[in-house]
């Protein structure tokens, strides 16, 4: 209201103006004495009071609210209520009502105006022809009825304004040509009337708020709250946590009511221009004007048809439909074919075969409940309620059954609304699931866990399939998995039978089965649709991710693998393999370090098995290294004590000549003076293996045996070579003596070989036989001769071998030259002695 434009300034309390008794040109009680110090009197105050703002009720009067204006007529109880109706009733009394007088009816004459519907609510249209009855008091009655009539016109505070009283033609007017109507004659009234001033609507809200005591007007009824309790839950008012608010809110109510009955009167009041004069209010707030537009066609005999038929047929009136409502709403408004919260308070993410049995799980369960809870309770309520129906089923079997049957298939297709709204609603709880990811998983090297709170959906695994990471399952296979989640929705909600399958077991047979979602509706696909560009979304996230495994790639593609071939065809150090080694290592802890689970909104990558899989690979790589290492170690052992091994069997050998104890001698000199040192040097190299071994691999017994056998050799061959040294000293003496007495043997033997030739010479002329014995022995003698040659020679070598002066024996030289002499005599003489025969007989 304070929007309201006003021409005239303001006034504030302290100018006269307000004051009744300065208006009417009357004196004003004097100020009270500054000196007293007490209250004014209950009087003065309520004269001051009058001064400022004059009653507006009477204080005093037989009925309550009665207005103050009334004071001024005498008229008993009756005839002030009364004078509450209206205006043109105000002078009416009982006792006029006693002469009947003929009802004067006055015509309202016609306008022409704009075709159009009156305004509805603020402005009420009067008929063609309204006839308003009065009573014939006289001219008095006209004149006041035509007073009222003017101001019913004129007032803006009026509930009912007359806007022509031409009514439009047979031919209703669009909607906008009413609307048109409405605001045309909404502009002309405003402009025929003044806006209230700031002082009319201070006057006025005071009037409103203060102008009439509450005992004046009569109480609301309990049964009104009663009422309104009724539309309250129980819950809601049996709560205690709620009881601040209920005492609140009946509080307002109340003062609601009274506000409104308060303005209500002081509006009448008003409406008399004497009161208004009275009370130095020229205007007040115009009421906001409410519109009704009518239907631009004829429409009461199809109405009449329609509300016909639907008696007839419509059965969504029907009570068993509220029934059927409540107990949805009582006891099946929140089941649910999926239970996504209680999914989200569980445990995710879940595996693939895990999120299918889960959602198979509860789409069972929810089915189940409307089989064997849902269906019969509404064939229970049927039952007991069927005062409500059974007028529909036909009294004899002559009569239709098509009333029955209609009204059950409405009831059919009430319940298939049910069963539609309770899938229609678990698909869209089961597309906010995924929705919750709808912002996808993309994000920014280097991926952090923590952009991720939301919990994960769906499980997926990063395998090897060499040379590549695939995920298991594969996205198309997840996408099917998610698809399937709605059909599964849709196939539980299938195959539900109707309530007069229970009803009405003889009908068992025929198709009675409840309608519901079909997965070739729009709403399926949309709904499919919104969770795929959810999914596409959340696709980029675990792709995105594989980067982390791109300088892992030797490691998949076996590039690692024949580097490490190449590197061991090489001859490195120990401590080449140690950095290698280290580096693999390096690798491999880096690996194991890295998230085994991914969160990535709706997917979790589990990286457990690639990972696994990646430090398998490098360690079988460090392995092969160690593994290596081991091998030359154990080889190269192995040859180092073959070596001991041999030198300590050769140098244990006993010698069977001189040769071999020579030999012997020089191989054990060798032996303790080279070969020990350069075993030694491959000692200390199977030293260093050792301690890289014991540093990164774990040997098996036969190679910790052989290891110390290695470093027990060194000190063993020692004491070996010390016995060895000792034996061959004592055989080598022993075979200086046995020389020695070879040689003297060898002597000897000469000597009778010389005795033997010498004898040769003292023979004299012999016969054949005797010359045949003599070739025989001298060729016995040449043959002991060449032996003893060949026993000169092995003494000589054996001296030689014991580095000993070698013997000449001159005797044997001399002994082979003397011999030739002997042998060709004998010899020719002898075959000399054989051919004389045939010769001489041959002549």
């Amino acid at each position: 209201m304070s929007d309201m434009g006003c021409s005239s300034p303001k006034i504030t309390k302290s100018d006269s103006i307000h004051h009744m008794s300065h208006s009417q040109m009357q004196p004003e009680l004097p100020p009270l004495p500054a000196s007293t110090g007490e209250e004014p009197s209950e009087l003065y105050q309520t004269v001051m009071s009058h001064s400022f703002y004059p009653p507006l009720m009477q204080r005093t009067s037989w009925t309550l609210a009665a207005p103050f204006k009334e004071q001024h007529h005498y008229r008993g109880p009756s005839d002030s209520i009364a004078n509450n109706y209206s205006l043109t009733a105000q002078d009416l009394k009982l006792k006029d009502l006693l002469k009947v007088y003929q009802p004067v009816t006055i015509n309202v004459p016609r306008e022409k105006n704009v075709q159009g519907l009156p305004l509805a609510a603020n402005y009420s249209s009067e008929p063609n022809k309204k006839k308003r009855k009065l009573s014939s008091r006289g001219k008095e009655d006209s004149t006041r009825t035509k007073l009222a009539f003017n101001i019913s016109i004129s007032s803006p505070t009026k509930k009912e304004v007359v806007t022509s009283s031409a009514l439009p033609g047979s031919r209703p007017m669009s909607p906008e040509e009413q609307i048109s109507v409405m605001l045309q004659r909404e502009m002309e009234i405003e402009s025929k009337e003044t806006q209230p001033s700031d002082s009319d609507l201070e006057r006025y809200y005071y009037y409103v708020t203060n102008g009439i005591r509450k005992d004046m007007i009569a109480p609301e009824e309990d049964e009104v709250m009663h009422q309104i309790s009724k539309l309250i839950p129980n819950t809601l008012l049996t709560s205690p946590s709620l009881e601040p608010l209920m005492i609140s809110l009946v509080k307002e109510k109340e003062n609601d009511y009274y506000s409104s009955l308060m303005k209500s009167i002081v509006d009448y009041i008003l409406m008399d221009p004497t009161e208004r004069k009275r009370l130095f209010i020229k205007n007040i707030p115009r009421m906001f004007p409410q519109r009704v537009i009518r239907a631009p066609v004829p429409w009461h005999h199809v109405y009449r048809n329609a509300k016909k038929w639907n008696e007839e047929h419509l059965h969504t009136v029907n009570p068993m439909m509220l029934s059927l409502k409540e107990l949805w709403f009582k006891e099946f408004r929140d089941l649910r074919f999926v239970r996504t919260a209680e999914l989200l308070a569980g445990k995710l993410p879940l595996q693939p075969h895990e999120y299918q049995d889960v959602i198979q799980k509860h789409c069972m369960e929810a089915r189940q409940i409307l089989l064997n809870k849902w269906i019969p309770t509404c064939a229970q309520l049927f039952i007991s309620q069927k005062e409500h129906w059974v007028h529909f089923a036909p009294k004899s079997d002559y009569d239709s059954s098509h009333n029955i049957e209609e009204y059950f298939a409405s009831v059919a297709s009430f319940m298939s609304l049910q069963l539609r709204d309770l899938v229609i609603k678990s698909l869209e709880d089961l597309v906010s699931f995924f929705m919750i990811h709808k912002a996808g998983n993309d994000f920014e090297e280097p991926y952090q866990e923590m952009e991720f709170f939301m919990p994960q959906l769906i499980m997926i695994k990063l395998e090897v399939h060499d040379p590549v990471i695939v995920f298991n399952p594969s996205f198309d296979d997840c996408w099917e998995l998610i698809r399937n989640s709605f059909l599964e929705i849709i196939k539980n909600s299938r195959e539900i039978p109707k309530v007069e399958s229970i009803l009405f077991p003889e009908l068992k047979g025929y198709n009675l089965i409840l309608g519901t979602v079909n997965t070739e509706e729009k709403l399926v696909s949309d709904f499919v649709d919104q969770t795929f560009e959810v999914y596409q979304k959340n696709q980029v996230g675990p792709h995105k991710y594989l980067n982390v495994y791109k300088k892992y790639d030797d490691l998949l593609d076996n590039m690692a693998e024949q580097n490490i071939t190449a590197f061991l065809k090489e001859n490195h150090e120990i401590e080449d393999f140690v950095v290698r080694i280290r580096s693999i290592k390096r690798r491999r802890n880096e690996i194991a370090s890295m998230h085994i689970t991914v969160p990535l909104a709706m997917f979790c990558l589990d990286t457990m098995s690639l990972n696994y899989d990646l430090c398998e690979r490098a360690q079988n790589l460090k392995d092969r290294l160690i593994q290596f290492q081991v091998d030359v170690n154990r080889n190269m052992n192995t040859s180092i004590c073959n070596q001991y091994n041999t030198i300590a069997d050769k140098v244990s050998e006993i010698p069977a000549n001189t040769e071999e104890l020579v030999s012997l001698i020089e191989f054990l000199k060798k032996s303790s003076d080279v070969t020990v040192f350069k075993l030694r040097r491959q000692l200390r190299d199977a030293i260093e293996r050792l301690e890289f071994l014991m540093d990164y691999a774990v040997l098996p017994q036969e190679d910790i045996k052989l290891n110390s056998t290695l470093f027990l050799w060194p000190d063993q061959i020692e004491d070996i070579f010390e016995n060895s040294r000792n034996l061959l000293l004592n055989k080598r003496d022993q075979a200086e003596m046995d020389l020695i007495k070879r040689c003297s043997e060898f002597e000897v033997k000469l000597e009778s070989y010389n005795k033997e030739l010498d004898g040769f010479r003292k023979r004299e002329v012999m016969s054949t036989e005797e010359m045949k014995n003599n070739v025989e022995k001298l060729s016995e003698l040449s043959k002991n001769l060449d032996q003893a040659l060949m026993e000169f020679e092995l003494i000589n070598k054996e001296e030689e071998l014991l580095e000993k002066e070698k013997s000449t024996f001159p005797l044997l030289q001399a002994l082979i030259s003397n011999k030739v002499p002997y042998e060709q005599l004998w010899l020719t003489t002898y075959e000399f002695s054989i051919k004389s025969e045939e010769w001489m007989n041959d002549q």
